[in-house]
């Protein structure tokens, strides 16, 4: 840390490196991947040598409020590898997207809705941001709250009420860190009732409180759908809608924080070599849209070994570590972009 190197001074030499990684991080577009490195066999450092390994820039996980309240009013660092990897990422040239999310059963199931639950929240948040400070700048306000495997998740009540608590904890996130990037949304622009309540929200002032909004543009039931050139004009199409409700000029950035296509064997849409040339041209599509901030592919490393499970095989890697052809896509789409500067 700078601040440790000299008591009654500071070391330019130090600091001036660090702004302008600081600086160029943050302004980079972000070739990024979903992590959850608490299944990771490795260690931290080995997961992050792995993330370099595929020119990753960027990573994206949750960083849980019920793991670091434990008692009410008490926070602290929980013994993890998400812990240790979000404490090195940054130092090694990989931006972290830390999501704030999901409850706490000290405070009743489910989100964080009555008064008492959003205050609990965004104190939550607030120490989450101080403790990541120097090491995060972006922080997300909850992980897809509009999905509907809960029932009423994207009616207008449930948009209200997110909106409240995003008005609330970013206030928070700002006042711990007036340059921390504070995102939003992770709704599917995709599917039109997911939409809606992403427009919902837009018109509710969500944007008020935000400096961009998360997306993820699935299309992994459809084959017809799965088509790059396709899903980034139906970005385009939101990005001038989101833009008419909100009754701005000018565009509102985007951060597509999940993108993927499962690769089980029961019935894929697309094959692994199909998979890998979307995420190629997909990426490269994304950098030349000024507004898309970053694609962030879900995800890194395959999340368990039952071939026929969906949610176990989005990874770019399998459980063993051995690649897809997706991981090669993305390293040379970062690769490309990285010449492109």
């Amino acid at each position: 840390m700078i601040n440790k190197v000299m008591r009654w001074g500071v070391n330019v030499t130090l600091i001036v490196p660090f702004v302008l990684l600081s600086i160029n991080q943050a302004l980079a577009f972000n070739v990024g991947v979903g992590v959850h490195p608490d299944g990771f066999y490795g260690t931290p450092e080995e997961f992050i040598s792995l993330m370099k390994k595929y020119d990753i820039n960027s990573l994206r996980t949750d960083y849980k409020w019920d793991s670091v309240e434990k008692v009410k009013g008490q926070y602290s660092a929980p013994n993890s590898k998400t812990e240790k990897v979000l404490d090195i990422a940054y130092q090694n040239g990989i931006n972290p997207v830390v999501i704030l999310d999901y409850g706490n059963e000290l405070y009743g199931k489910g989100k964080p809705i009555t008064d008492e639950q959003v205050s609990a929240f965004s104190n939550y948040a607030a120490w989450t941001v101080k403790h990541f400070k120097g090491k995060a700048s972006v922080f997300e306000i909850w992980n897809e709250w509009s999905n509907r495997v809960e029932p009423g998740a994207n009616n207008d009540e449930s948009a209200k009420n997110y909106v409240k608590l995003v008005e609330v904890v970013s206030k928070v996130i700002k006042k711990e860190n007036p340059q921390a990037t504070v995102i939003a949304g992770s709704f599917n622009p995709m599917d039109y009732i997911d939409l809606r309540w992403g427009k919902e929200i837009v018109k509710l002032g969500i944007l008020d409180y935000i400096d961009g909004l998360s997306v993820h543009p699935y299309t992994w039931g459809s084959k017809r759908a799965s088509i790059p050139e396709f899903n980034i004009k139906m970005l385009d199409k939101t990005q001038q809608d989101l833009m008419v409700l909100a009754k701005r000029t000018s565009p509102i950035p985007l951060y597509i924080t999940e993108m993927g296509f499962p690769t089980s064997d029961k019935k894929p849409v697309l094959t692994q070599q199909e998979i890998a040339d979307y995420a190629y041209k997909y990426i490269l599509l994304a950098k030349t849209k000024p507004y898309i901030k970053g694609v962030w592919w879900y995800d890194f490393i395959n999340d368990g070994n039952n071939k026929n499970y969906r949610e176990h095989n989005f990874g770019i890697l399998n459980r063993d570590l051995s690649e897809k052809s997706t991981a090669d896509a993305i390293k040379n789409a970062s690769k490309s972009i990285s010449i492109e500067k």
